[in-house]
């Protein structure tokens, strides 16, 4: 996942009439980036702002100086951080930024048309009123007859895997959001609700730049709502993910090497000088973490008002801990009189046994880790035991020197034999065993930071998929249980049911919650699992999910359905095209002979079905 679409907030809203309401705090869980969004105020300007008004304001240089002055003293740093996806994290929306077609096509939604498209140097929008919309949203109301109304397109977010864009909304300063994104990989548009896990009937939600995405996809951004005049006057040191977020301003380290007895003869940070600049690397591994869960973390403001006003920029600098400026969420935390009211239930968040559920709030987990809170000095779980932000491939940032087992086995000396993992050399590894991927975001699944061992213990009680199921997909959880008790002295447990029957990843997919459903199609075409389970049986389950009411769960079935058969599908196909490619799938199977065993006969998919959980389950992304 990237390394990538994250936040540091909430990734819900604060609805509100103002700021004035109370100390009650109201989080509605939203699916793009952070989300602190305040409600539409009591006023609703009649005239749209020019771009140029809506566009984050650079804050003056000085304590700041932006990535360019890096770039001389540091060339390599400079261009290996140039391109990474954190510097496009966000852009201005020019033809050489923008991603998506520029040829004005009109996309469809709820009955009304947008177009996007090229004029001259800038980038246009035809779309329905998105103030209008944004009004009807805090309603939570789709407004299917708001007046059309032509945007420039000012910024874009995004570039790794989707990208989205936002337009000047009638408030002075304010960003709203065009309501289709482009999957980069696929090429195509789709509605930006359904490139979230969320239910079909979710409310739609009033997003803003300046409060959902500002905190983690812009370097020191500070909102600058004015409350009294209802406007927005936002600031930023960089449009994207740039040096100074991770190294903190760099104004004194600028003035301070410009002194040439300095800069060439000065003792450095690491020989007990003071270069006034951080370098995540030398800090106390508990700090060090903390740089990246300004981003990678679930939390909540400390000081919403002032959180409104200048963000967390003078809250929090590289080096501080995250507690200065923020409260982590938990799942023990949610239900405290001082914790947010969130609008969603807690297994949006999180895994029953308190395991973060959603992928980018990496940092949630890792401070959950043993090898992080039992680990000392070098020994001591960080972020950059595995991610180098200088080195290595560029989609997961991870260190070259630190690939597969080697961040592992640095501290458990041993471990990384055959006889440990009772897999022959070159099969499932350390990661694979101990951070198996249980967390969900951006369409696929991401390895859980909370570094454990299988349990089906754990399986039974919380619904979190075990690592040895997640590749032995034909294996039931009696099964599992088994070996593990055999070759590692698990404790005993019961399974029953049809948990100790059929393959525990088959019922993940027919019974299990969206979340869960989500991860089993995704292990399903897992070219890592099928090597351990066959290939083809796979299909008549996923057929199933291609129908599922989540379009996130159809879109990833649709795509795992793929490494088995070759359909035409598309996940937002009307019901009756896809209530058609499901049965053609069940179809030729049962034409090509009899069912394999891992598949249940069609009776037991419908009574699993039957049986399927449907609670609202949104992966706040």
């Amino acid at each position: 996942m990237l390394v990538a679409l994250v936040a540091a907030l909430a990734a819900a809203a604060i609805v509100r009439a103002g700021r004035g309401w109370g100390r009650a705090r109201w989080v509605a869980l939203g699916a793009f980036g952070t989300a602190l969004v305040a409600s539409a105020a009591l006023r609703w300007p009649t005239e749209p702002r020019p771009p140029d008004a809506a566009r984050p304001r650079p804050i003056a240089r000085g304590e700041y100086v932006s990535s360019n002055a890096c770039r001389s003293c540091h060339p390599s740093e400079h261009a290996s951080w140039h391109d990474s996806y954190h510097r496009t994290m966000t852009q201005d929306a020019t033809p050489a930024n923008v991603l998506a077609p520029l040829d004005g096509r009109p996309l469809d939604l709820d009955g009304q048309s947008h177009r996007f498209e090229r004029r001259g140097d800038e980038i246009w929008s035809k779309l329905p009123d998105p103030d209008v919309v944004a009004e009807a949203a805090l309603r939570g109301e789709i407004a299917k007859d708001a007046p059309a109304a032509e945007r420039r397109v000012v910024l874009a977010t995004g570039s790794h895997h989707e990208q989205a864009y936002w337009v000047a909304g009638r408030r002075p300063g304010e960003l709203r959001l065009f309501p289709f994104v482009w999957m980069v990989r696929e090429a195509r548009w789709i509605p930006r609700r359904d490139a979230f896990l969320q239910p079909p009937d979710a409310k739609p939600y009033a997003l803003r730049w300046n409060s959902n995405c500002i905190a983690c996809h812009a370097t020191g951004g500070r909102p600058g709502h004015d409350i009294d005049r209802d406007a927005f006057d936002t600031r930023v040191v960089e449009l994207g993910i740039a040096c100074e977020a991770c190294h903190g301003p760099g104004g004194e380290h600028v003035r301070r090497m410009q002194d040439p007895v300095t800069r060439y003869f000065g003792r450095g940070a690491d020989e007990g000088g003071d270069l006034a600049i951080v370098n995540p690397a030398r800090l106390d591994p508990a700090l060090s973490t903390a740089v990246c869960g300004q981003c990678h973390a679930y939390a909540y403001p400390n000081d919403e008002d002032d959180w409104w006003t200048h963000g967390y920029a003078l809250g929090f600098r590289p080096g501080q801990t995250l507690a200065r400026s923020r409260t982590l969420f938990t799942l023990g935390g949610l239900g405290k009189d001082e914790a947010p009211r969130v609008e969603a239930p807690s297994e949006s968040l999180f895994w029953p046994d308190g395991a973060i559920r959603v992928g980018g709030r990496e940092y949630n987990a890792v401070i959950e880790s043993a090898c992080h809170t039992r680990g000392e000095g070098k020994k001591k779980l960080t972020c950059l035991s595995c991610h180098a932000m200088h080195e290595g491939d560029r989609d997961d940032q991870l260190a070259p020197a630190r690939l597969g087992d080697a961040a592992c086995v640095g501290c458990h000396e041993g471990k990384e034999t055959a006889e440990h993992s009772r897999h022959a050399q070159g099969g499932a590894g350390c990661l694979d065993c101990h951070m198996p991927p249980t967390t969900y975001a951006l369409f696929k699944p991401i390895r859980s930071h909370r570094i454990d061992s299988p349990s089906v213990a754990v399986s039974l009680r919380s619904g979190r998929p075990n690592a040895c199921n997640l590749c032995h997909l034909d294996r039931s959880l009696a099964w599992t249980q088994g070996y593990l008790e055999r070759w590692y002295g698990a404790p005993h447990v019961e399974v029953g049911g049809d948990r100790a029957e059929l393959s525990a990843i088959v019922v993940d997919a027919l019974k299990g919650d969206a979340a869960q459903r989500v991860l089993a199609a995704a292990a399903l075409g897992s070219q890592r699992a099928i090597a351990a389970s066959g290939r083809g049986w796979q299909a008549p389950v996923l057929a199933e999910l291609l129908v599922d009411p989540y379009a996130a769960v159809r879109f990833v079935a649709g795509r795992s359905l793929g490494a088995h058969v070759t359909i035409d599908y598309d996940f937002l196909a009307p019901p009756d095209a896809r209530e058609s490619a499901r049965r053609a799938v069940i179809e030729r199977f049962e034409r090509e002979g009899t069912r394999p065993s891992p598949v249940p006969d069609a009776r037991v998919v419908r009574a699993l079905l039957a049986e399927r959980d449907n609670r609202a389950i949104t992966i706040a992304e």
